[in-house]
């Protein structure tokens, strides 16, 4: 295992799955010469990919990482045990890996802390084991960390992929803006690069979060006033699945989200007009509760909204639904049944008419 210093073609990597052809498999990115333009080597850029159980991606991800034709890279492989044929693949390029291990964690957030540790970068990725670079997201954001030096964080373009790697849509990525991060950020971990400042000042993965890891950290980063960098031409892909977290968790992924909003209202920095959209955030967790018949979590929020916001953070609709939480499903049911069917009755008369 070591630091890659020459930039690697398809040559080198094992052959591809048959079958599988186009980036990353039967296509590589130019190689990059030696140097920079300016005669300085190419600032060394670490990859950090956390892996559980995704075989069946996993390799289109470290193809898309070592076929950027990038001459200084440091890759990092941090397995949480896989019991696929996760390990199988990650042994198949273990040569071109700076370091790699499979053993129990405490989760995705802890694998990613323990690669960034491990990690000599000046530049620092984190790709997810399902997702993947697209061709040149080395090259524009090494030239990026030169061209913008004061930027901590530099950050592409994303694309929503299907299992095959079919585009479903582009996600809506822009210019850093507070205003921007609610409720969704501006900027997705797929295509972002982080200086080494970052971790040498202290700043790691909350490893509580499960889910909303990335959404946490960009915000800690945002309040601390690290400066960020959007380059459009850095691209990568987020791929969509039935086995992804996001749809298998989604009870995990609301109540992180809900307990960050809660920390970003606390914030005294945080200007009026922001704060008011994170009350607007929090609001609609508790409306999501209240639709999919959370009663008793949606009564628990709105306690904890009303606790760090006073009583004006509720809406008259808020008052009305919590009213309703308290009779119950069962008669919440009768209710509406009993209003559909007076609403029946008398659109039955206006038939008449």
């Amino acid at each position: 295992m070591a630091i890659v210093n020459g930039a690697l073609t398809l040559k080198d990597l094992p052959t591809s799955p048959e079958g599988k052809t186009g980036w990353p498999w039967t296509e590589e990115n130019q190689p990059l010469p030696r140097r920079m333009p300016n005669g300085l080597e190419w600032p060394r850029i670490t990859i950090v990919t956390p892996s559980y159980n995704q075989g069946q991606f996993i390799e289109e991800t470290i193809r898309s990482v070592l076929l950027q034709g990038y001459t200084n890279l440091e890759y990092i492989i941090i397995d949480g045990g896989s019991t696929d044929n996760s390990i199988e693949i990650i042994k198949k390029y273990e040569p071109y890996l700076a370091y790699w291990i499979s053993e129990p964690d405490r989760g995705q957030s802890h694998a990613l802390n323990k690669g960034f540790r491990k990690g000599t970068g000046n530049l620092v990725g984190w790709q997810n084991s399902d997702d993947y670079y697209n061709p040149g997201a080395f090259l524009f954001a090494a030239q990026a960390s030169v061209t913008y030096s004061d930027a901590n964080i530099i950050y592409g373009n994303v694309n929503y992929v299907d299992e095959g790697g079919t585009i479903i849509f582009e996600a809506e990525i822009s210019q850093f803006d507070f205003k921007k991060m609610l409720p969704w950020l501006c900027i997705l971990n797929q295509a972002t690069f982080f200086k080494s400042k970052i971790f040498i000042d202290g700043n790691f993965i909350d490893e509580d979060k499960q889910h909303v890891m990335d959404y946490d950290f960009f915000w800690r980063l945002a309040l601390a006033n690290y400066q960020f960098k959007f380059i459009p031409a850095i691209s990568a892909s987020h791929r969509q699945h039935s086995k992804a977290k996001g749809h298998t968790q989604k009870d995990i992924a609301d109540k992180e989200f809900f307990e960050v909003y809660k920390f970003l209202y606390k914030d005294t920095n945080l200007e009026a007009d922001i704060k008011e959209k994170v009350l607007s955030c929090m609001r609609g967790c508790c409306l999501n509760d209240f639709a999919e018949l959370k009663f008793g979590l949606f009564r628990k929020r709105i306690t904890e909204l009303v606790a760090i916001s006073s009583f004006r953070s509720l809406t008259p609709i808020l008052l009305l639904k919590y009213i309703f939480s308290l009779i119950g499903e069962r008669n919440l049911f009768f209710i509406k049944k009993v209003r559909n069917y007076i609403f029946g009755l008398y659109e039955y008369e206006e038939k008449l008419k």
